[in-house]
């Protein structure tokens, strides 16, 4: 595992680089070869401690081929990167990474609108077949400050302890890792010591949340909030809704994925005017999640990000023989769970040195 600072020592190559790498993603997934391989050559050049001088130096580095390392002799020698720079004038990757400013419009779903004849968002929204997501849509592109992050956790901390004292709330995602502004604000909630009290406290949340009028684009809302059964689209404000854990202590047989082995819901949330820095109400998405305490270690590297750093660390956790992901970490075969109550857990059982959560920029 690399030390990945932001912004790093070569930060104008990882910034002329950058464009190939989205337009990998835009064009074949972000889980794809095509575009894992930019992102780790580039996760690495991030990591290099000291100033590159030439692709041939590039070359040495792990993960680093030939053409990247042309690329890099072409920015070195001309300020600039031909092939990325002509991606500004390319009107396929310019209309499918329009599309995939749309909550909910992956790569795939791009090219399929794209085929359709759609070129833009706002293509989308004219054709009115979007408009749940399009009545969000402008203020979720407006980066969030960190007082606002801040502002927002501590109002569902407010929340929280009216519904159940004794919760724990850490704010995960590019704020922990130290970025000045983001796209959203993950709230990481537990209750410390307290293995099972958090089972059912998302409904709960959701419900008095949506009681005090900030969820969603209703501020006086005329019924009580109906949360879905699994599978059953979410009611407006909620982007989508699930409870697996809470449902597996129901039922134990019930399997999960890394993704949906937490309970967790995806919120718009209004955010009131305060007269000063927000002038309006702001539609900011807000990503609530619940884990157990004897996990949360786990949880909390798994939501902190970035990307690439959690890729290479589930390649390494596979290496010795253990399965990583937010919901935990566990021996493979045998499925045993390994008590990872704090981060530096899941360093010690790796064998890893800890790595700070500022250090964990792996993405350009």
């Amino acid at each position: 595992m690399r030390y990945s600072p932001r912004p790093c020592v070569n930060q104008d190559i990882v910034d002329a680089l950058k464009p190939l790498r989205d337009w990998r993603f835009a064009e074949y997934g972000s889980g794809s070869p095509e575009g894992i391989s930019y992102a780790t050559a580039i996760s690495v050049i991030i990591a290099c401690p000291y100033k590159i001088r030439s692709g041939e130096e590039a070359r040495a580095l792990f993960k680093v081929g030939g053409k990247i390392a042309l690329r890099i002799d072409e920015f070195l020698e001309t300020g600039r990167v031909k092939e990325a720079d002509d991606l500004a004038q390319n009107s396929r990757y310019q209309a499918l990474k329009s599309l995939m400013t749309v909550h909910g419009v992956g790569h795939h779903t791009a090219k399929q609108l794209y085929e359709q004849g759609y070129r833009s968002a706002e293509d989308m929204r004219r054709s009115g077949k979007w408009e749940k997501e399009f009545r969000y849509h402008d203020d979720i592109q407006i980066p969030i400050p960190r007082s606002e992050v801040e502002s927002i956790e501590r109002f569902v901390k407010l929340q929280l302890d009216r519904i159940q004292r004794g919760s724990h709330i850490v704010i995960t995602g590019g704020y922990r890792r130290g970025k000045v502004m983001s796209n959203d604000v993950d709230l990481l909630i537990t209750f410390p010591h307290q293995d099972g009290k958090e089972r059912g406290i998302l409904r709960k949340l959701c419900r008095r949340l949506e009681a005090k009028g900030v969820l969603g684009f209703t501020r006086f809302p005329a019924a009580p909030l109906e949360l879905p059964a699994p599978g059953l689209i979410p009611p407006d404000g909620i982007l989508s809704f699930s409870e697996p854990a809470t449902l597996r202590s129901i039922k134990e047989n019930k399997k999960a994925t890394s993704f949906d082995s937490l309970d967790k819901a995806l919120v718009v949330f209004r955010h009131p005017a305060n007269g000063t820095t927000r002038k309006r109400d702001m539609y900011r998405r807000v990503d609530l999640i619940i884990s157990r305490w004897p996990s949360f270690g786990a949880a909390v590297m798994g939501w902190s990000g970035s990307t690439q750093f959690e890729r290479d660390l589930r390649k390494h956790a596979e290496k010795l023989g253990y399965k990583f992901d937010s919901g935990g970490l566990r021996v493979r075969g045998t499925h045993e769970v390994v008590p990872t109550m704090m981060e530096k857990d899941v360093f010690r059982a790796l064998k890893l040195k800890y790595i700070p959560p500022t250090y964990r920029n792996a993405d350009p």
